[in-house]
């Protein structure tokens, strides 16, 4: 289970570096840390550190992201696409 806390920005510049495929889960960095955001009731992060600390949160969640869409066919949500495992973008510094 991975550790979320309500995002606070440091005051410098945030950069999205990857986002996972519905926009759920974005790969960050402010003031050279990394995390993870994500979109929930208001935006949540997991806990701030170095890259080599922090990717592999990315790397994790996003193999195992489970999303189902608003749109329903038959009364059933529709998959959105993102259940399909996908390997790792490249790695972004």
């Amino acid at each position: 289970m991975q550790e979320w806390e309500p995002y606070v920005q440091y005051g410098m510049l945030l950069r999205m570096r990857e986002t996972s495929c519905c926009g759920e889960y974005e790969w960050c960095c402010e003031g050279g840390l990394y995390f993870v955001r994500r979109n929930g009731d208001g935006y949540e992060t997991t806990p701030r550190s170095r890259y080599a600390q922090a990717r592999p949160v990315w790397e994790g969640l996003i193999r195992n992201h489970r999303h189902t869409s608003q749109r329903q066919r038959d009364g059933k949500p529709t998959s959105s696409g993102c259940d399909r495992a996908r390997p790792s973008a490249g790695k972004s510094r």
